[in-house]
């Protein structure tokens, strides 16, 4: 019993030796359970080239060079000013970057890609008749552009692509600085159409454009991916008169398809005008006006004011080549 007794003191005594050895080595060289070994970076945003932004957040990407996936943070403001709030300092894995930034949690936009060269903010599917309250399905598109497909309009996208790299290293001895420069990189789009005759208050119009670029590249800083169709509402301005703003990620080069604006009402009536040259005419790109007119409904439309189950058939009313 007395050596029994005597052999679990001895193996209690070598476990607490163990314990506090154990605890001896921590205290002189702490354990290390981030292996990331990252350095700050203080990120700071100059807002003179977008002065009317008030984003709700601000996205920004450390992608790194070797084309491995990128290190995603989203800043939330103080919510005591607009855009001062976003400036904060970011915790970054050592290595060597491109970085990228753009304003986040907005009602469009999806972000899409984990790498400088695939990263890309596009939107969401959409209906060709998503203007109009009654979307049916079998609403006609223009020649040559059935196969476009139809994405919703872009919300206003400020973004800034570095072009310099920078190089983080864990436990650098100066701290990291990265100024980031937004800017407006969508195209606002205000159409005007006058000279419309029989316009009756219960019509309801909307439209789309065609030929524009289904997003907004991060690497080449400008419009990418396919040519798609942008559906957008349409609202009375006058007695004559309708009106609607679009935002797109812009145009492609070289441009397969012409830019038509094909105007769909209610009545299940519609009308083609080319604007490709308003587009890419615009005094500013970034702000274009696109006027047409001319525009003719039927006196007594089948159906009344809204879409009737009894019109089956959507009818071409006419096509114009608008002149600059």
């Amino acid at each position: 019993m007395i050596r029994r007794a005597t052999a679990i003191l001895i193996a209690r005594i070598a476990l607490i030796a163990v314990v506090m050895g154990v605890t001896c080595g921590c205290e002189e060289r702490p354990l290390c359970y981030d292996h990331s070994h990252k350095s700050p970076v203080y990120i700071e945003f100059d807002w003179s080239l977008a002065p009317e932004a008030e984003p709700s957040t601000m996205v920004v990407w450390f992608f790194p060079v070797d084309g491995s996936t990128g290190h995603r943070y989203e800043i939330i403001g103080d919510g005591r000013s607009s855009r001062a709030g976003f400036n904060t300092s970011l915790n970054v894995p050592e290595g060597t970057y491109r970085m990228v930034c753009h304003n986040g949690n907005t009602d469009n936009n999806i972000e899409r890609g984990l790498t400088l060269s695939d990263y890309e903010i596009t939107t969401y599917e959409d209906n060709v008749l998503s203007g109009l309250s009654n979307r049916a399905d079998n609403a006609p598109r223009p020649d040559d552009t059935e196969s476009q497909p139809v994405r919703a309009q872009a919300s206003t996208l400020y973004a800034h692509t570095h072009e310099q790299t920078i190089t983080i290293m864990a436990n650098a001895t100066k701290p990291y600085y990265v100024c980031f420069t937004p800017r407006e990189v969508t195209y606002k789009c205000h159409v005007r159409i006058t000279g419309v005759e029989n316009l009756q208050p219960g019509l309801e119009a909307s439209a789309i454009i065609t030929g524009a670029a289904e997003c907004w590249n991060a690497e080449s800083q400008g419009p990418g991916g396919m040519q798609v169709t942008v559906p957008f509402p349409l609202s009375h301005c006058g007695s004559d008169c309708l009106q609607g703003n679009v935002i797109l990620f812009g145009y492609r080069e070289p441009l397969v398809f012409h830019h038509r604006l094909r105007v769909y009402t209610s009545h299940k009536y519609y009308y083609d005008f080319d604007i490709t040259d308003q587009i890419h005419n615009a005094p500013d790109p970034y702000d274009i006006e696109v006027k047409v007119s001319g525009i003719k409904l039927p006196d007594n439309p089948a159906g009344g004011t809204g879409m009737s189950p009894g019109v089956s058939a959507w009818e071409d009313a006419e096509e114009e080549e608008i002149p600059m």
